[in-house]
C-alpha cells in the first residue's frame, strides 16, 4: 500500500494533502531527477498562500507552481538533464499544466488520476509539434485514482461555492464526470464528506488517510485509526 508507492507519489499526495488543509483543490506534484532526488514540488494555490511562487491566483496550478520552482535552480547543469526528470501528479494535468509541462521541456509525466472534464493528456497524441517531443505519459494507476478522486470529491462537497449553488456545475459536470472513470473514488469522497472523515484525520499524515481510503475500497483496515 502506501510504503509500496513510487517516491515521487508519495511527496505529491503529501503536497496534495497540504493543499486540502490549507482550504484549496487537492492536487500535489513532485519533480524527480532519474536517480529518485527530489528536484521541486507544487501544489495548488488558488485560494490560498503556499510554498509556491503564484498564489491566490487561476494560474497557481501544482504542476505550474513545481515548474516555475525548477526553473530558479541556478546549476546549468541541473537544465541540462531535465529531459530525464519525472513529474508526478496526483491528477491528470489540465490544458494550461500539460503546456507548461511541454514547453519546461519535461518529457516524462506520471499521473494518479484521471480527469474526464479537464485532463488533457489526450493533447500529446493529438498535435503534431507535441508527438515530436517524444513525452512519455503514463497513467492512471487503479489505487491512486481510487484515492485522489475520493479526497477531491470530499473537497468539492465541503465547498460553499455560491456559484456551485447557482449553476450546479458539481453535481451535473464535474462530479459525473468523474464518476465515469473512477465511480468507486466519488462513492467513497461521498463517504468522507458525509461522515467528515478528512476533517477528523487533518493532523494525521498522508500515509494515514491513504491506508484508511484503501482499507475502505478493499473492505477492511489494517491499521485502525482512532477518528
Amino acid at each position: 500500500m502506501w510504503n509500496n508507492l513510487e517516491k515521487g507519489f508519495q511527496i505529491a499526495f503529501g503536497k496534495a494533502w497540504e493543499a486540502y488543509k490549507n482550504h484549496t483543490i487537492p492536487i500535489g506534484v513532485a519533480i524527480m531527477d532519474k536517480n529518485d532526488m527530489i528536484m521541486a514540488t507544487g501544489q495548488n494555490q488558488i485560494y490560498t498562500d503556499g510554498d509556491g511562487i503564484i498564489k491566490h491566483h487561476q494560474l497557481a496550478h501544482a504542476e505550474i507552481n513545481a515548474i516555475l520552482k525548477l526553473s530558479e535552480i541556478k546549476d546549468p547543469n541541473i537544465h541540462k538533464q531535465i529531459r530525464g526528470y519525472t513529474l508526478y501528479t496526483t491528477m491528470e494535468p489540465c490544458p494550461l499544466c500539460f503546456g507548461a509541462i511541454v514547453m519546461g521541456s519535461i518529457r516524462n509525466i506520471k499521473f494518479a488520476a484521471r480527469d474526464n472534464y479537464g485532463g488533457a493528456t489526450a493533447l500529446n497524441q493529438s498535435i503534431e509539434y507535441i508527438k515530436n517531443k517524444g513525452i512519455s505519459v503514463l497513467g492512471h494507476f487503479e489505487e491512486l485514482e481510487i484515492v485522489q478522486i475520493a479526497i477531491q470529491v470530499c473537497y468539492e462537497l465541503e465547498k460553499n461555492d455560491s456559484v456551485y449553488i447557482q449553476s450546479n456545475f458539481r453535481d451535473e459536470v464535474l462530479l459525473p464526470s468523474w464518476t465515469q472513470s473512477c465511480e468507486k473514488g466519488v462513492e467513497i469522497g461521498k463517504y468522507l464528506f458525509k461522515n467528515k472523515v478528512l476533517q477528523n484525520m487533518i493532523s494525521h499524515d498522508f500515509n494515514d488517510v491513504y491506508e484508511y481510503i484503501i482499507g475502505r475500497y478493499s473492505g477492511f483496515h489494517t491499521k485502525p485509526l482512532q477518528l
